[in-house]
């Protein structure tokens, strides 16, 4: 997988080798369910027209509707790049204990099946080619892509909103993160473990956080600076 933005790129399936997770399956539209959080943040629209990513890695995917905004902020924009999500798709401890949340799950013999709630939306949208699913917890795969040598341009993460497993998720994705790379955090300034977490690592790595209510950017080259105007531009249009 190329560090740069413009070099050509190898399929992050074939760099994972593993199966295109929708070869053969069609389309539930009983398990359609578009129901998100943040997913529709000008954020992401900034960052896609200034990285133009080759390469797109999210933390935390649920339903997919983040990586399903992205993906379409990418083909509007002629961005010729991909996304990898990264999920157990088991849930998380709020998923579990509030009741309204845990019928999301749709547990079938114990075991949740967002996953398949998952693989339903991207089909309906259509960008079976751009996104790839990578079923693991965070933490492994972040071990797997750094023994491949692999580098995104955009890394959204979208994870726990405890405090040490949240610092812990930056400090394994900013190794991602190639040089002009910009990293998202979801939940800023709206969970404070988030918010600590996101504060504690970019002192760590000497870098500013340009953020509000709920994401927060942290640029690999510290020279780079957000134009909140071109922000509130797309937000908007």
């Amino acid at each position: 997988m190329s560090d740069g933005a413009d070099a050509p790129s190898t399929p992050i399936r074939d760099v994972l080798n593993i199966p295109n997770a929708f070869d053969g399956l069609q389309l539930d539209p009983a398990r359609v369910d578009e129901q998100g959080w943040n997913s529709r943040h000008p954020f992401f629209d900034t960052v896609i027209e200034l990285c133009r990513p080759r390469l797109v890695i999210e933390l935390g995917v649920w339903k997919g509707m983040s990586a399903l905004y992205m993906a379409d902020v990418m083909e509007r924009l002629g961005v010729d790049g991909e996304i990898l999500a990264i999920d157990t798709w088991l849930g998380s401890s709020e998923h579990l204990l509030q009741e309204r949340w845990r019928a999301s799950l749709r547990h079938e013999h114990g075991m949740p099946t967002i996953y398949r709630t998952f693989l339903a939306n991207v089909m309906k949208r259509g960008h079976q080619n751009r996104i790839t699913p990578l079923p693991m917890d965070g933490a492994s795969a972040a071990v797997v892509l750094q023994k491949l040598g692999v580098k995104a341009q955009v890394i959204h993460i979208d994870g726990s909103h405890e405090y040490a497993a949240c610092l812990a998720d930056l400090r394994a994705y900013w190794s991602l993160l190639d040089a002009k790379g910009v990293l998202i955090v979801d939940d800023y300034a709206r969970w404070p473990e988030v918010t600590k977490a996101t504060c504690q690592f970019a002192a760590e790595v000497n870098r500013a956080v340009f953020g509000g209510t709920p994401k927060a950017l942290i640029a690999r080259n510290p020279k780079l600076f957000f134009d909140f105007t071109a922000v509130a531009r797309i937000e908007g249009r």
